[in-house]
């Protein structure tokens, strides 16, 4: 298994955004930093003012660089000169926005573990889990940098390494509890964000389960097995 941290800054957050920055930090099972890279990419499609207004960079900025294609495929010592070698575990926070557009550039299949779902479930009640909330609620060493790739990898890096030593789990054994679906204690967002969700009313997990589209797979499971119990009662 390859433990490989990864973060994207993307033209826009659509589902056909481009990525303008890669950041790539590979590691051992015990966090020994192995390998790291990073690179601006060409996204081929305008880098929207909401997302410049976050990572601060433009299509000036990119012009010039490799192609995630090319990033992922030339030998130059500005690319990655070949594919994120697998089987691995894809880390990062909020990581299937990353996986999105690097999952095809992986070499023999990959696990997803996400930091988020995790921080998710060991502090509910923080003000929010946004990654760089995390790290200065958590006292985590800070990246110069926020919002640039490399420097997000790397505190995902640090997340990752706090969950493991507030859980007792290993990276290896990480990976594999991320595998399936958390229940987690409070409603992330909307009307009743910061609720229980046990206590959440049952016409409201009901009406979220059916017209909420973009929901998680952690937080329809929680659901699914609120509205259950719920049922039960009846």
């Amino acid at each position: 298994m390859h433990y490989v941290f990864i973060d994207t800054e993307t033209t826009d957050a659509t589902p056909e955004r481009g990525v303008v920055e890669v950041g790539i930090v590979v590691t051992d099972e015990n966090f020994n930093v192995l390998r790291e890279a990073e690179s601006l990419i060409d996204p081929q499609r305008m880098i929207s003012p909401a997302a410049s207004g976050v990572h601060g960079l433009t299509n000036d900025d990119v012009k010039d660089s490799p192609t995630l294609e090319e990033y992922f495929s030339d030998s130059g010592p500005e690319c990655y000169g070949g594919l994120i070698q697998g089987p691995a575990a894809l880390i990062g926070h909020r990581v299937s926005f990353d996986t999105h557009t690097l999952g095809r550039f992986v070499d023999g299949g990959f696990t997803e573990v996400c930091t988020l779902r995790h921080a998710r479930r060991l502090y509910p009640e923080a003000d929010d889990h946004k990654l760089s909330t995390l790290i200065f609620a958590l006292d985590l060493p800070r990246s110069a940098g926020a919002h640039r790739a490399l420097a997000d990898v790397y505190s995902a890096m640090y997340l990752a390494q706090h969950i493991c030593e507030r859980t007792g789990l290993t990276l290896p054994q990480l990976v594999e509890a991320s595998k399936p679906p958390m229940e987690i204690l409070l409603m992330p967002f909307g009307k009743h964000k910061g609720t229980p969700i046990a206590e959440m009313p049952k016409h409201y997990i009901e009406w979220a389960l059916r017209e909420m589209k973009d929901l998680d797979r952690d937080l329809v499971h929680t659901l699914n097995l609120a509205l259950e119990k719920k049922r039960s009662q009846r």
